[in-house]
């Protein structure tokens, strides 16, 4: 299994004991030569992160990608990937947060499917079973991983009904920063998944307007919603909760849409394979991916 940094510097226990969960599992680890490399908040230069990539998705002992963690700068180094060798070397490519911005890559300039999934230092961490299950099951077999949900504690009905298309989106941030750039999707027929981490509730506030506003959410199938982690919430005076804001900003679309769901920030998330067909039912908590993710 390869390793690249395309965001921030890695070097850290956690990221050890990541690499260490990899290998019990049987799996080799490559290392990009920048892995570890760092200039000021970024692992190393764009080109270097870019050449990373590119390098990895080359070699042919190496059938699966794993970012190392997320934080901030895979934006900068698109120009410096070579997408033609990225396209005719398909590989599992897997990570969350900033690496939303490689994920919209991929399918744009590559048409790969990829994974919005745990990366280096979330295996660090520990997954649970259930989570533990998903992941290496999802990579490693050519069967559809059906449910994707799990603990269903949170989850809840943001608006009734039910809705079958490809998964779409990842980190909110992200996603918002990509519009009006050429890696931004078209996510009309699509389920758009959203999270988060980190940001105050007005910024949530000020992205999903964004969003709803640029219009790329109206043809959407439905929507699939996490939660923001490490949420900044409002003083006394100006109270409001997650909850109320997204039925405000988000109900009007008119989307079936489930809230609450485990996935990127947070623990034990769940793997969930973009450009995959999925089916969300909202009447059951449900969200399934009905498609293989790898042959």
């Amino acid at each position: 299994m390869g390793v690249v940094a395309p965001s921030s510097g890695v070097r850290n226990e956690r990221f050890e004991r990541g690499l260490a969960a990899i290998r019990s599992k049987g799996y080799g680890v490559v290392l990009g030569d920048h892995v570890y490399d760092r200039q000021g908040y970024l692992a190393g230069t764009d080109e270097a992160r870019g050449s990373d990539l590119t390098a990895m998705f080359a070699r042919d002992d190496v059938a699966a990608v794993i970012c190392a963690r997320g934080g901030y700068g895979a934006s900068r180094m698109l120009d410096w990937v070579d997408w033609d060798i990225v396209r005719r070397h398909p590989k599992v490519f897997v990570g969350y947060s900033d690496i939303t911005t490689l994920h919209l890559a991929m399918e744009r300039r590559a048409g790969l499917a990829t994974f919005y999934g745990p990366m280096v230092t979330t295996l660090g961490g520990g997954l649970d079973t259930w989570s533990d299950r998903l992941f290496w099951g999802t990579i490693s077999t050519a069967s559809s991983p059906g449910d994707v949900v799990g603990n269903r504690d949170g989850v809840t009905a943001l608006r009734q009904g039910r809705a079958e298309g490809p998964l779409a989106g990842g980190c909110l941030s992200i996603l918002c920063a990509a519009l009006g750039t050429p890696e931004m999707p078209d996510l009309a027929g699509r389920i758009v998944l959203l999270e988060d981490t980190d940001e105050p509730l007005y910024r949530v506030d000020r992205l999903l307007t964004q969003l709803v506003r640029s219009g790329c959410l109206d043809d959407a199938a439905g929507l699939a919603i996490g939660t923001v982690t490490n949420l900044e919430g409002c003083s006394r005076e100006d109270r409001m909760d997650l909850d109320t804001l997204l039925r405000d900003l988000l109900g009007p679309l008119g989307k079936p849409a489930i809230t609450g769901l485990r996935f990127g920030h947070g623990d034990n998330p769940s793997m969930l394979p973009l450009g995959r067909l999925a089916r969300l039912d909202t009447n059951q908590l449900a969200l399934e991916v009905r498609e293989s993710a790898v042959t």
